[in-house]
């Protein structure tokens, strides 16, 4: 059956709008729009069905008629009802424009999503946008039903259109960049023949910085109360906190305030302990901050607020924007990592500085540029699986402080337990710094010097 044939099929059953028409046949032709491709189809369909009324063949002449009388009267095409009036050729002349079957009108109403859409967006910054549509079911439905019988193969799907119809009057509306794979904004129209809602998607806005630590007893990110699970209750003061803060929550608040943002996510390379400092250039880490309606921030300003704020506790440095991937790499890269601890070391007994000098001998020996293997430790055991770990030290310097204290600097791959390489976790890390030193020892203090990338 030709597009004719097929035009007129529909057109004796339903009212289609030009734009719906177009759609039915979206992928015959290019470099046009569905609009002016309806409106083609129907001038098409008036020329085809007028030049064989002008015929000598009688069976054609009065197949034309009627088909030029279904769009004179069911399609409402001008073109079609002028092509009659000239032949002298009477037809119902019903001058209302019934509604799309299809659309329902929704078509004709796209200047006003426009507007509607400008008002959300005019309260955000951004330089890319996205349209996309959610449809009412009963849509989606009843177009499958006429596409399928009419065996229309060559249609658009109604979303398709929809988008890109909305997309290039925003577009040039707002003078912004349309994005396909990772826009700033995506504004999705949730669509009903009578309803129209919008959301607004934003893109995160991902900051790279490093930071220290200079305090010990907090953690790096917020921790919810082991025992109300961040509801609340007496044993957190009601606050649903393990800790009091964080060095999450002691840098995003200002970053979400002059971003806007609804929330944030804190990504290290990495973590320290709870007691252990974090010095030296810091470590790495990403700021995720979520909805944000302002994406240009002035990183040095908000740097230098940030660190007078928290003077004493957290130091931020090297701000600069990054994205998704990069968080991904941190993460994948904190093993592979090289880390120098500084250690305050205490044994339980006194030995003299020549016989620490003996057993730092044999320390070395047995550990720089070896592996050593670590179960878990018991420490986090409850919340890590229960593994055996391949760690690599490649470097241990030592001093004697007095007859009970002493300070080491390792350097060891990332991801090792260096307190448990210290006192060896009851066996479980092996060799470990007790076990070589033949005497019991714990790490009074730890301190991150150094992240080798």
């Amino acid at each position: 059956m030709s597009i004719f044939s097929k035009t007129i099929e529909i057109y004796k059953d339903y009212y289609i709008c030009p734009d719906c028409l177009g759609r039915m046949f979206a992928l015959l032709g290019t470099h046009t729009t569905n609009l002016e491709r309806g409106n083609s189809l129907l001038l098409t369909s008036t020329l085809e069905y007028h030049q064989k009324y002008l015929s000598s063949d009688n069976e054609s002449q009065k197949e034309a008629l009627v088909n030029l009388k279904t769009l004179a009267e069911n399609a409402r095409f001008i073109p079609s009802r002028k092509v009659l009036e000239n032949e002298g050729i009477v037809y119902s002349n019903q001058n209302d424009k019934p509604q799309c079957y299809l659309c329902e009108g929704i078509f004709s109403k796209i200047d006003q999503y426009v507007k509607k859409s400008l008002e959300p967006l005019s309260k955000i910054e951004f330089n890319s946008l996205l349209v996309g549509t959610s449809l009412d079911p009963h849509i989606i439905n009843k177009e499958d039903n006429f596409k399928s019988k009419f065996s229309l193969l060559e249609s658009e799907s109604f979303k398709n259109h929809f988008n890109r119809v909305i997309g290039r009057k925003l577009t040039k509306k707002l003078n912004k960049a349309t994005e396909f794979n990772n826009p700033e904004v995506t504004i999705i129209f949730s669509i009903g023949y009578n309803s129209c809602e919008i959301e607004l998607v934003l893109k995160p806005l991902f900051i790279y910085g490093r930071y220290n630590k200079l305090i010990r007893g907090i953690p790096q990110t917020h921790w919810d109360c082991r025992n109300c699970k961040g509801r609340g209750c007496e044993e957190c003061n009601y606050s649903g906190k393990q800790y009091l803060t964080s060095v999450e929550e002691l840098i995003n608040p200002i970053f979400m305030m002059h971003a806007k943002s609804t929330s944030s996510k804190f990504h290290g390379a990495g973590r320290e302990d709870i007691d252990v400092r974090m010095l030296g250039d810091g470590r790495p880490f990403i700021l995720e901050l979520k909805d944000p309606q302002v994406r240009s921030l002035d990183l040095l300003k908000m740097e230098k607020k940030t660190n007078k704020k928290m003077k004493k506790k957290v130091k931020i440095s090297g701000l600069r924007y990054s994205d998704k991937n990069e968080v991904i790499s941190i993460k994948q890269s904190a093993e592979n990592t090289r880390k120098i601890y500084r250690a305050l070391c205490q044994i339980s007994e006194t030995i003299s500085k020549v016989e620490f000098l003996e057993r730092y001998e044999e320390l070395l020996k047995k550990m720089e540029n070896n592996y050593i293997k670590q179960k878990t430790p018991l420490r986090v055991s409850h919340r890590r699986a229960n593994k055996v770990r391949e760690k690599k030290v490649y470097k241990i310097e030592g001093s004697y402080i007095k007859s009970t204290l002493f300070e080491f600097k390792i350097e060891v791959q990332g991801g090792t337990y260096v307190k448990e390489l210290i006192h060896g976790d009851e066996g479980r890390t092996t060799p470990s710094f007790a076990e070589i030193f033949k005497i019991p020892m714990k790490c009074r203090e730890l301190d991150v010097i150094k992240i080798l990338q």
